[in-house]
This record gives structure tokens, C-alpha cells and sequence, in this order.
């Protein structure tokens, strides 16, 4: 029953594998791309502006730039001089416009790195927007905040505007505790002193996502922590690079996690959210907290994911108990304790680590796709796709399997959506890894490089795919002996069952089924999460299931 209880609290995640089935959709997708390939050097900051306009940020070249969805013509907006990409994830980052921009606000706020005395920096600067004709320009910088820390590694750097007409701005944990950081501290549950904030030492803001007012300075209603009011909202992050208020107020992030455990949260200020001592569910599940910069002479010890020095400070996650801590909506994808990162089978062993890379979250509230009226929509380095989840009412939890869209063999880093809900708008890495269609097998030739690609809703072919959904009911589940499943009317002739295990096995599989209900006998099948999955010619749908003994 521990096993149930286990599998239980990770009910809504699923396995890498799941990401090689492309589930049936009643929506189908014309895709295309804006201009040419290599359009955009490593692009970074996505956004559908007011005017109609692509505007995206250049991380490597400090470039802001409008592109026309119509002609892919640029329009260069400025080239930001003291920008620096000295390697690794620096550059100009997040960018937010403000919703009067045309109409008495002409503000674009950005985030970027700089050098001070050789040590990156990160600034948070606004500009003003002016027009004639099509050539628009951004001048009169006004820095808001400076000498916030940046690094090499996970400085998030996404930045939006609430609808209380604030700034939200993540900040990563740097890249700490790991790869060539691996001896310096994490300092996502280290929370800033009063003397420091009075100094305007930003140190301890690394793994936190901040509130700030436009002006840059600290809103009188942000949450006091330990006593001191800074503009920090929230703290115990690892990587959060989306960041997106849906339409009941609420605001949402994802974040990469450690190999597994990619999170979804709803951000409620004043909440800790676990990192690093936790990575998804507080489980005790497939990740434990090393400590590596706590070992004797650790610069001496040779850095590899998955071991711990001797002399290390080595937790794990129940271990960690604090107040103000809030769990993820949901960890994408939660594995089991024993689950091998380094599994022989594998291609490659980065492909089989069962992570996704979240490098944006989009939020989805249109009327011309009803079945995905509020959703989150998280983007996908690893998988080339989007992965949707549906909210339930008031936005609090996830309703439904999560779904996957979009996929090309790309990295993507960040979503735009047309105010009309019917176009998508994604910007892909020029260079990296990916997933091919399976999601077994490592891409690195890239189909579309620095490109904008563009998702149509085809209404013509979603409308006559909208009744076909075979599935009724599917139980009981969990499941011990027998599994029954109702297929409808609807179901047709020549479907197949599978029953798939968390490596990608068929384990069962039934190829006479009949409208009505059928069985599966499963008590002689192992104890784990399954997926039914149910096919007829190349349209696929699945449930999932928890076998328990």
C-alpha cells in the first residue's frame, strides 16, 4: 500500500515515454513558418505585441526587433549597447510591453546581462517606444534596477506585467551546486537581510521571483519574510523561465527541474517552494538533496549528477519541513525511486531522463477552441512540442490528461497567441538537442533554426474530427485484477488496446474489442503506472492507470 500511496500523489504525471504517443486531437493544425530559417539569432523573449507585430528579443546580440507576421520583414527597435554574452544562458532575456503602448505608455521593459569589473550583472531597464512609419526605434533607457545577480547558468530572466500593473521577474539559482558551478551554494532558501536591502545588495535574490513596482521599486504590499520586506514574492526556485497570469488572477510558472521533476506552480506570494531541498512532490522520489558545495575540498572531487561525496551534506525530501511551503500543481514527470538515469537501452542517456525542459508558459482562454478554453500550455525544449493542461474553474488544479501539440524535431523557447485563439506563434533555438517524434531518439539537426513557426487552427477538419471519441468509462482504477473499459457508439470497427508499462512495453493488448464494455485481466502484471492506450489506424488515445497488489 506505501507503493499506492506513492503512486498516488503522482497521479497526473506520466512517464518520457508518453511523450512518443501522439494522442488523437479534435483539433487539427495547418503549420508554417514566418520568413526563413536563421530569421532570428538565438532568440530568447516572445511577444504578440498590440500593433500586431512579433517582437522578440536576440538573447546573443542584445537585438530587440518587431517582425511583421504577414512579410517576416524586421524591423530593428535597438541594439543594446552594453548588453554582454560572455557564454552559456547570459544575453537579453525577458522583455514585458506595456498594455498602453500605443495609446500614452510607450514603455518596453527588458532584462539583460552586463559586465561590472568582469562579473556579470543583470539590470532591468525601460525603454521608449517611437514610430514613423513602419521604422520604429526604443531610447531613453531608465534603469530600474541594477547589480542583481547573473551567471552562466539558470538566470530565468522572464519578466511580465500583472494585472495590478506590477513587474514580475524570475531569477534562477545560477546554475549552482552543479556542472561547472558545482562548488558554490545554492541560495534559493537564503532570504535577504534588512541592512542588505537598505544597501541595495541583491546577493541573496538568486531562485526567487520578484515583485517590483515599475519604477523598480519595492511594492509596500509584497510579503515580509523573516521580517524584512525586499522585492521578493516568492523563493525556493531552481530554473523558472515561464511566467503567465491566467484569466481567474492567479499566476503560474514552470520550471526545469534536476533530470525529472520539471515543475508547474501556482505562485501564491510569501510561499517557499522547496528548492533545493525538494524537486516535485515532497516524495522522497527519484531526487535527493547533495550538497556538493558542502564537501571538504570540493574544488578536489570530480562532479557527477546522481553521486554525493563522502563528506557532503546529503538530504532527502521529507526531511524538509517549512511553513510557508507550497507543492507544485504538477511535477512533469515524476518517476519512481528506482528509476535508472543512466539505463544501457537508452541512445542517449539525456533522452531518457524524463524531463522536458520547460522554457515558457503560455496561457490559452479563446473561445474558438472550446475544449482548451483555460489552459496552460508549457513549451518544451527537450520534446519539440507544447504540453497543454487543462484547469479546472477557478484555475487551482489541473483537470484531465495533460496533451501534447505542435511537435517538430526543434527546440522550442517561447509561445505567442493571436488575440483571434486560432494562431500560435513559436520561436525555436538555433542550435541544441531534441527529441525525434518518438521520444527515444536524440535530434540535433534541427528542421527550422532561429525560426518563427505558425500553428493555424484548420476549422474545417476540427469540426468533423469532434465526435470521434471511442472512450466511455475506464475502471476501476487503481486496479488489482480486472479492468474494464466502455468503448461508445461512436468507436467504430478495427480498434486495438495496449497496455504499456513505464518503458515503453507492450504488456497486453487485446485487438477484438467491441462497442460496449471489454476487459483487460492484469493480475498477473506487475505493480506500477500503465497507460491504456487505445488506437485506430493513426489516431491514438490513452488513460492512465495504477496496477497495486
Amino acid at each position: 500500500m506505501q507503493l499506492l500511496k506513492t503512486l498516488s500523489l503522482i497521479l497526473f504525471s506520466v512517464f518520457v515515454f508518453i511523450s512518443s504517443i501522439c494522442q488523437a486531437q479534435n483539433e487539427s493544425f495547418i503549420m508554417s513558418r514566418i520568413g526563413t530559417n536563421n530569421l532570428l539569432d538565438t532568440p530568447w523573449s516572445l511577444v504578440y505585441g498590440p500593433d500586431g507585430y512579433l517582437w522578440i528579443t536576440e538573447r546573443n546580440k542584445g537585438i530587440v526587433l518587431r517582425v511583421d507576421p504577414n512579410t517576416a520583414k524586421r524591423d530593428e527597435l535597438i541594439k543594446i549597447p552594453d548588453a554582454a554574452t560572455i557564454g552559456g544562458q547570459d544575453g537579453l532575456l525577458g522583455m514585458a510591453i506595456h498594455k498602453g503602448i500605443l495609446t500614452g505608455n510607450p514603455y518596453v521593459y527588458l532584462s539583460y546581462t552586463y559586465i561590472v569589473q568582469g562579473e556579470r550583472k543583470q539590470k532591468l531597464v525601460r525603454y521608449t517606444y517611437a514610430i514613423n512609419g513602419d521604422d520604429g526605434s526604443l531610447s531613453l533607457p531608465i534603469t530600474l534596477i541594477d547589480n542583481l545577480p547573473a551567471s552562466n547558468d539558470h538566470n530565468s530572466g522572464r519578466l511580465i506585467f500583472g494585472p495590478d500593473d506590477k513587474l514580475y521577474y524570475t531569477i534562477g539559482d545560477q546554475g549552482n551546486n552543479q556542472n561547472s558551478n558545482y562548488c558554490k551554494t545554492i541560495l534559493a532558501q537564503i532570504l535577504p537581510t534588512q541592512a542588505e536591502v537598505d544597501q541595495k545588495d541583491w546577493t541573496n535574490y538568486p531562485g526567487k521571483i520578484l515583485r517590483l513596482n515599475i519604477d523598480g521599486s519595492i511594492p509596500e504590499d509584497n510579503p515580509i519574510f523573516e521580517g524584512v520586506r525586499s522585492h521578493i514574492y516568492t523563493y525556493g526556485h531552481r530554473n523558472p523561465q515561464g511566467l503567465v497570469f491566467g484569466n481567474s488572477g492567479l499566476l503560474y510558472s514552470d520550471e526545469h527541474g534536476p533530470n525529472t521533476d520539471d515543475e508547474v506552480n501556482i505562485i501564491y506570494g510569501g510561499k517557499n517552494y522547496g528548492w533545493p531541498f525538494i524537486a516535485g512532490y515532497r516524495d522522497d522520489q527519484a531526487y535527493d538533496y547533495c550538497n556538493w558545495s558542502s564537501a571538504t575540498n570540493c574544488q578536489n572531487e570530480n562532479y557527477s549528477y546522481g553521486t554525493c561525496p563522502t563528506s557532503a551534506t546529503f538530504i532527502e525530501e521529507s526531511s524538509f519541513t517549512n511553513s510557508d511551503y507550497q507543492e507544485p500543481l504538477l511535477s512533469m514527470f515524476a518517476v519512481d525511486d528506482d528509476y535508472n538515469f543512466n539505463d544501457p537501452n537508452c541512445s542517449d542517456s539525456w533522452i531518457c531522463r524524463p524531463n522536458v525542459a520547460p522554457s515558457s508558459l503560455g496561457y490559452y482562454n479563446g473561445e474558438n477552441i472550446p475544449s482548451w478554453k483555460n489552459s496552460l500550455m508549457v513549451v518544451s525544449l527537450k520534446r519539440g512540442c507544447i504540453f497543454r493542461l487543462k484547469l479546472n474553474d477557478n484555475g487551482s488544479t489541473i483537470v484531465g490528461d495533460t496533451s501534447k501539440h505542435f511537435y517538430t524535431p526543434n527546440r522550442y523557447r517561447d509561445l505567442a497567441i493571436h488575440p483571434d485563439g486560432k494562431t500560435f506563434y513559436i520561436i525555436t533555438d538555433q542550435s541544441g538537442k531534441t527529441s525525434d517524434a518518438s521520444g527515444l531518439n536524440v535530434v540535433t539537426n534541427l528542421q527550422n533554426p532561429g525560426s518563427i513557426l505558425k500553428f493555424t487552427l484548420d476549422e474545417s477538419v476540427s469540426t468533423l474530427k469532434q465526435t470521434i471519441v471511442p472512450f466511455g468509462k475506464v475502471w476501476p482504477n487503481p486496479v488489482s485484477e480486472k479492468l474494464f473499459f466502455e468503448l461508445n457508439q461512436v468507436a467504430g470497427i478495427d480498434l486495438k488496446a495496449e497496455l504499456i508499462n513505464r518503458n515503453g512495453q507492450v504488456v497486453k493488448k487485446n485487438d477484438h474489442l467491441k462497442v460496449g464494455i471489454n476487459e483487460i485481466e492484469v493480475d498477473e502484471i506487475l505493480e506500477g503506472l500503465y497507460i491504456l492506450k487505445l488506437s485506430q489506424g493513426n489516431q491514438i488515445w490513452y488513460k492512465k492507470l495504477i496496477i497495486y497488489k
